[in-house]
């Protein structure tokens, strides 16, 4: 039927143009009428669901989806058309004819054609892998414009002059009018950098500059309507030759209530990054005052329980000696006790990082770790003293802490170094280990609350860490942080 209009009218190049918009679109075009019967499809949709053309003409639109849920699609279809409504979008998992199974986007419209009663115009995006593409139709100049105008997106339409610089618009859809406030005639006189804010046309430009070589791209930028108001877009463009000129033809999704979310969502995790930090403060502060308190009172308490025993000791006679042996038993008990007292303060709030500071604790740590698991620690650093907050070098401390528990527990390793290079911005810590190294899955685990604590403490402090397994063999952890922050 349309291929017949086509040879018997001589179409205008606003026609032609739309026609080759409907040919070249990526997106799949299906016009069905009230029987669920296809009127028309695009190249893009026989592509999509593996037909041809010949195929899906005059067939039911049900038919390219698999036998167990053509009855149900049908008849949500003809319930839909039935009561008047459509949706206008949506996504759904199907089954094809073929047993593929795929994702879909759909942007339902309805039209009414003077010689086919009302119709559905469907525009499908196969979203599996995520591709958006172009929309436009063609067939004659009031049934295609119908269909273009149709459009749940706004669609624009414009050539590149001689030295790639910006034309005017050649075409819009009333979506793009009514979304940005200008009338049909007015954005015609336009240029598309008419849309986009000063603060964004370098951005744009830089996107444009790569269309020539990508051929079809998609981004988000923010438009700038006629009475100044900004909207947030994400833009589907496409570079194909028209009347021998470069034309771009780009379909612009507002995606406002999208950005919206996005920013509830970035305020919460600011505010959970907020009270992360505040309870580490807290828990840290607790750790101190523990610490201090197991130091100062429990020690004393038993270096004068250690006192009064020994001086216990003086007073015995020489033929009590199985009590002055019992006397060097319970000393030697209180002894035990003060270290381990000690050792648990330390674990709690290491008394050196506060009074001589980062690199002098790591370098405690590091000795530490190798009398206590036999693994050889060696520590190299370019700098004596790093100047940070508390609580900065309080989270680098724990860090590396985890980092060492980690290769004691899993990596089987014989040995591990810490390097500390302090440069004029940038603080870097590396620790490295020779053990079996670990795996992407045990990186990106949600279950390794470990990692996840390195790599959250790093982001309160303006950080980052980043583990990876080594060529050679064993794990690589590495810290980086600001100086200029702290």
């Amino acid at each position: 039927m349309f291929d017949k209009i086509f040879h018997q009218n001589k179409f205008s190049d606003s026609e032609l143009l739309l026609q080759q918009i409907w040919d070249l679109s990526v997106d799949g075009m299906r016009l069905t009428n009230e029987d669920g019967l296809i009127v028309m499809v695009n190249p893009a949709y026989c592509k999509m669901v593996n037909k041809s053309y010949e195929e899906l003409l005059q067939k039911p639109f049900q038919n390219v989806y698999h036998p167990s849920c053509r009855e149900e699609v049908l008849n949500t279809y003809k319930q839909d058309i039935g009561l008047n409504r459509t949706k206008t979008h949506f996504e759904c998992e199907r089954t094809l004819w073929n047993g593929i199974k795929a994702w879909f986007e759909f942007s339902n419209s309805f039209i009414v054609l003077p010689e086919s009663g009302k119709l559905t115009l469907s525009i499908i995006k196969e979203i599996t892998k995520r591709k958006q593409a172009e929309v436009d139709l063609l067939k004659s100049e009031e049934k295609y414009r119908m269909l273009f105008n149709n459009a749940h997106d706004a669609i624009f339409v414009f050539q590149l002059s001689e030295g790639k610089s910006y034309g005017d618009f050649i075409e819009v859809n009333d979506v793009a009018c009514k979304r940005l406030g200008y009338s049909k005639e007015e954005f015609l006189k336009l240029s598309p950098s008419a849309l986009i804010p000063p603060k964004h046309i370098e951005r744009y430009n830089h996107i444009m500059e790569k269309l020539p070589e990508v051929k079809h791209v998609i981004y988000e930028m923010v438009h700038l309507a006629k009475d100044r108001r900004l909207i947030n877009v994400e833009i589907s463009s496409h570079l194909f030759e028209f009347n021998e000129k470069p034309t771009i033809l780009s379909i612009a999704r507002d995606i406002t209530e999208r950005k919206i979310s996005e920013d509830k969502l970035k305020k919460t995790s600011r505010r959970l990054r907020n009270l992360a930090s505040h309870l580490q403060s807290i828990r840290e502060e607790e750790r101190t005052i523990i610490a201090r308190e197991i130091h100062d009172e429990l020690g004393q308490v038993l270096t004068a329980l250690k006192i009064q025993i020994l001086l216990l000791e003086k007073k015995l006679r020489e033929d009590q000696q199985p009590l002055k042996d019992k006397v060097k038993e319970v000393t030697a008990v209180i002894d035990s006790t003060i270290e381990s007292v000690q050792r648990i303060a330390s674990k709690l709030r290491p008394v050196i990082l506060d009074e001589l500071g980062l690199i002098s604790a790591i370098d405690w740590q590091a000795q530490d770790f190798e009398k206590s698991t036999g693994i050889k620690c060696e520590f190299n650093s370019n700098t004596d003293d790093i100047p940070l907050e508390k609580e900065s070098s309080t989270a680098v401390f724990r860090i590396l802490q985890e980092a060492l528990t980690n290769v004691a527990r899993h990596a089987e390793a014989t040995s591990v170094s810490i390097n500390v290079r302090k440069l004029p911005d940038v603080l870097s810590i590396t620790i490295i280990d020779d053990g079996k190294g670990i795996t992407d899955q045990q990186v990106n685990d949600a279950k390794s609350l470990g990692i996840l604590g390195m790599k959250e403490r790093a982001l309160l402090i303006g950080g980052n860490v980043t583990i990876e397994r080594r060529y050679e063999s064993g794990t690589l952890v590495s810290l980086e942080m600001p100086l200029k922050k702290n």
